[in-house]
């Protein structure tokens, strides 16, 4: 290699240096979907989650919201187009992977797995007398539009009816249907927001359904620099502390586990076939037991 060849090749390197810090403390513009109405406190512990993870990877970003309210199978496609969105935390699934940059380490340890029921106050009676998984077959849950959990649901043998997010708490509400599960971080939240339109809704008080599931951080495209500086922080963040730190003390989790009382509760454990295979592989460390 001659002097200029040897030069050419050291600025080369030199600039891929320079793009690899760039990308790891340089600063990150990211757009998700709009919150819906009342949505604000599940968005609050992601965006604590997505802080801690930057701030572990040393990167400065900006967060803003598109104007557009996106159910979950709209904000995949914008996430596949990447014009709209480049960030969007939603559940963990196989067929939404594909061609996303997805980081494998579940924002609620698994919480989202954890399914209680919202159901109407005096049907509590009706839930007290299930004993076995066959008996719930025979009521009729709801689940969201295109979420996985519809799929999970049904390939366990329970009933399913799909509608809109918001519409399910009025079709629970008004007995069109006789359950709505949700993670156990979601439920007690979301009825705390509800108390004035849908009054009659409580968190059933016996049953617990599982699943491996969570959400995770679904990245664009063209976002390549972004996922992996998530991911490196996120890792980082595990490590040092700063994560469990926020895990253990943040209001929207512990609130919702020491109202759940999992312990006195009958728990069916349901399989989920759409993980992918590095969903199958994430650490065990990430999970809650």
């Amino acid at each position: 290699m001659d002097r200029r060849q040897f030069i050419c090749a050291a600025l080369g390197a030199a600039a891929t240096l320079s793009n690899s810090r760039a990308a790891s403390t340089g600063h990150f513009d990211i757009v998700y979907p709009r919150i819906r109405v009342g949505g604000d406190v599940h968005a609050a512990f992601a965006l604590a989650v997505l802080d801690v993870a930057m701030t572990a990877a040393n990167a400065t970003y900006t967060a803003r919201q598109e104007e557009v309210v996106m159910e979950r199978g709209r904000a995949i496609a914008e996430l596949a187009a990447g014009e709209t969105i480049n960030l969007h935390w939603t559940s963990m699934d196989a067929r939404a992977e594909n061609g996303l940059n997805v980081i494998h380490i579940p924002i609620h340890r698994g919480l989202i797995g954890y399914r209680v029921f919202l159901i109407r106050r005096e049907r509590q009676a009706d839930f007290d007398k299930i004993d076995t998984f066959d008996e719930l077959k025979a009521f009729t849950g709801g689940q969201g539009l295109g979420w996985v959990d519809s799929a999970i649901l049904r390939n366990a043998g329970l009933r399913v009816w799909e509608s809109t997010y918001d519409t399910l708490f009025k079709m629970t509400q008004e007995g069109r249907i006789d359950y709505y599960p949700r993670g156990v971080v979601e439920a007690f939240a979301e009825l705390d927001a509800r108390r004035h339109t849908e009054p009659d809704l409580v968190v059933e008080k016996k049953l617990l359904l599982t699943y491996r599931s969570d959400f995770l951080f679904y990245v664009a495209t063209e976002h390549e620099a972004l996922a992996a500086t998530i991911e490196r922080g996120f890792v980082a963040a595990y490590r040092d502390g700063t994560y469990m730190k926020l895990f253990n003390t943040h209001p929207y989790i512990q609130n919702a586990l020491a109202q759940v009382n999992r312990a006195s509760r009958k728990v069916f454990q349901l399989d989920n076939p759409y993980l992918s295979e590095a969903d199958r592989k994430i650490p065990d460390e990430y999970w809650m037991r």
